[in-house]
């Protein structure tokens, strides 16, 4: 019966055809076929994509929002940007931008990636994740591989950058110190192999006081396997890398990977303990006498010494741009306090030198982004706020955009 109704459908549109062809004496034109909606851009319009940030007094509570912009000029308005979670973090790997959840909120607990163009993002892709696994950043292998630990959960996820299709899973159980979790931070892809720190928290979210040591394991992409493991036991740096912050790790132009350690981020006042740790080209191990604890350093053009690292990113020739925390800035509640400040680190020389002109920031804005030879940086002043720039050359300053809240980060797309 099937068969035979669809032979009788097929009689009756061709009836139909011949029909609406005898009758052409109709000139008006035909109705064209509906064009499919346009799939909806959200962002805004631009080729720099910036994470922003409203926080509530507390510090501890707000939101997050990522917007397109043609220039960092002016300000930022919101009217169409993304709001994700409080303190929501990103990564972008070409032009797919994904956005990670807020900690611990189990109804927002997804990863998104989105599609980029100067017209704006499109929703390319979703994945519902652990609740309070804290998943925070990407790393992309191949074109069918990327990796995304989970930071409370000790393990990393293995993807598919496009579709987020869950392909298999590295447990790092076995490697933690004290608990189920070794905290896997942000790592480095080098020479194929996938180098990763590990934070070793405890339940305080600080490193554990019987194990101040860096401890990294090394993954190779082929077999998703751990097949090396290695320790800096000797300066006493821990908490190598935050998972939110790829410039803490990077690679010099030997190709040696360092990695900044941020210690007890400055509330353990008898362990001031931060710095530097390296893993030189060619080698899978620490080098000790690579590491640099910087506690000790004066900041020149200061009276201060740093307490920790709060975020980093390389410039080249052993030059690196940096914000630093300082202990006696602190005071009150350490997520509102301004406690950092902008400063210049020689890795060769072993100086640091603040940036004159850059008001000293809280936590929340800690971005530093290197441009077309000027460094950005985008402090939460007490009397000013928003983006500024630095010339490495002159060593001038110029605030290029006012924004009286946080800004987190900032990409600029080529």
């Amino acid at each position: 019966m099937k068969y035979i109704a669809g032979i009788l459908n097929l009689l009756i549109l061709g009836g139909l055809t011949i029909l609406v062809t005898a009758c052409d004496h109709n000139d008006d034109p035909p109705t064209p076929a509906p064009l499919p909606p346009e799939e909806k851009l959200l962002g805004g319009e631009g080729n720099v994509l910036i994470g922003a940030i409203i926080k509530n007094a507390d510090g501890m509570s707000g939101s997050s929002y990522f917007l397109q912009m043609p220039a960092v000029t002016g300000t930022i308005t919101l009217k169409n940007a993304i709001q994700a979670g409080f303190s929501s973090t990103m990564t972008v790997v070409g032009n797919d931008v994904y956005i990670f959840p807020e900690f611990g909120k189990e109804s927002t607990q997804k990863i998104t990636r989105y599609e980029r163009t100067y017209k704006g993002l499109k929703k390319a892709a979703e994945r519902q994740i652990i609740p309070g696994s804290y998943p925070q950043h990407l790393i992309y292998v191949n074109p069918e591989k990327a990796y995304i630990p989970l930071y409370t959960l000790g393990r990393v996820e293995v993807v598919h950058p496009k579709t987020l299709e869950k392909t298999g899973e590295i447990d790092l159980k076995e490697y933690a110190h004290g608990d189920a979790s070794c905290e896997p931070a942000h790592g480095i892809m080098r020479d194929g192999l996938y180098y990763l720190p590990l934070d070793q928290l405890n339940d305080s979210w600080m490193p554990h006081a019987d194990h101040r040591r860096a401890d990294l394991v090394v993954i190779d992409p082929a077999t998703d396997r751990v097949v090396h493991t290695t320790s800096e036991d000797v300066s006493g740096l821990c908490f190598p890398t935050r998972p939110m912050l790829k410039g803490m790790i990077f690679t010099d132009e030997q190709n040696d990977i360092y990695i900044a350690c941020a210690g007890y981020f400055g509330y353990d006042a008898s362990y001031l303990k931060s710095g530097f740790i390296c893993i030189p080209s060619g080698s899978k191990d620490f080098d000790a006498s690579k590491s640099w604890d910087i506690s000790n350093t004066p900041i020149q053009g200061t009276e201060y010494k740093p307490s920790t690292v709060y975020n980093t990113c390389y410039l080249g020739n052993g030059k690196v741009a940096a914000y630093v925390g300082v202990l006696e800035l602190t005071g009150g509640n350490p997520y509102t306090a301004r406690n950092a400040i902008s400063v210049i680190i020689d890795l060769k020389q072993k100086t640091i030198k603040q940036v004159k002109g850059m008001p000293a920031t809280d936590g929340h804005s800690v971005e530093i982004t290197y441009h077309n030879g000027l460094v950005y940086f985008a402090p939460f002043g007490e009397n000013a706020a928003g983006i500024f720039t630095y010339n490495p050359q002159t060593e001038q300053v110029a605030q290029v955009l006012t924004w009286n809240n946080n800004i987190a980060y900032i990409h600029f797309f080529e």
